[in-house]
């Protein structure tokens, strides 16, 4: 976090434990008490509020900047302060900072939080871009496959049409060359009665005295 030179700067540290709460400095002295000093820079702790330590840090110097630790009972939470000098243009603003808890007092979790907000949403972006291109990928893939299963199907079809069209093509050839062979059965029969007829009329009876 950071403040300004002569200007004041407040922390909330969240938690949620018992136990007696202060401001240290890594190094230094400590204020467990409502208010005191550390290294000339005035301290003033407000427990009021359940689940929060409040400690705002009046009349910053620039030998102010480096690590703290808000301490609430076995907990420490470690802030590192950066003191500027203040922009000759504008007074002095008041900072709150909001503090997650944590056990490791060496942490640099605090110091990166920044960076880890600002690159978030481009990690997102990407993650969501993948996705999207997975998903164009495998319907594309899926309506390959069924546009081509729907050609297969439809020459399949077609096969079989032309297929039921010759057997009925070469069934009725089939009947018309029986009935030809049937009717030229039927005429011969027919032309040799009518020989035999012929030849018996033909024939002289006489009788024999």
């Amino acid at each position: 976090m950071t403040g300004f030179n002569g200007g004041d700067v407040t922390i909330n540290c969240y938690h949620s434990i018992s136990g007696e709460g202060g401001w240290c400095r890594l190094g230094g002295s400590c204020v467990k008490e409502s208010s005191g000093s550390i290294d000339g820079t005035k301290v003033i702790i407000n427990v009021n509020v359940p689940g929060v330590v409040t400690v705002t840090m009046r009349g910053l110097r620039t030998e102010s900047s480096g690590w703290y630790f808000c301490v609430k009972g076995d907990l420490q939470m470690p802030v590192h302060l950066t003191v500027n000098e203040r922009p000759t243009t504008t007074a002095a603003p008041l900072t709150t900072v909001p503090v997650d808890p944590t056990t490791d007092p060496a942490a640099e979790a605090p110091a990166q939080s920044d960076y880890y907000g600002a690159s978030i949403y481009p990690l997102s972006l990407m993650i969501a871009l993948t996705v999207l291109t997975i998903i164009l990928i495998v319907t594309s893939l899926i309506w390959f496959m069924l546009k081509r299963y729907s050609q297969t199907k439809a020459q399949s079809s077609a096969l079989t049409v032309q297929r039921k069209r010759r057997r009925k093509l070469n069934a009725s050839h089939a009947e018309g060359d029986v009935d030809v062979l049937y009717r030229s059965v039927v005429i011969k029969r027919q032309q040799d009665v009518q020989r035999v007829e012929r030849n018996e009329q033909d024939v002289t009876y006489s009788t024999l005295a």
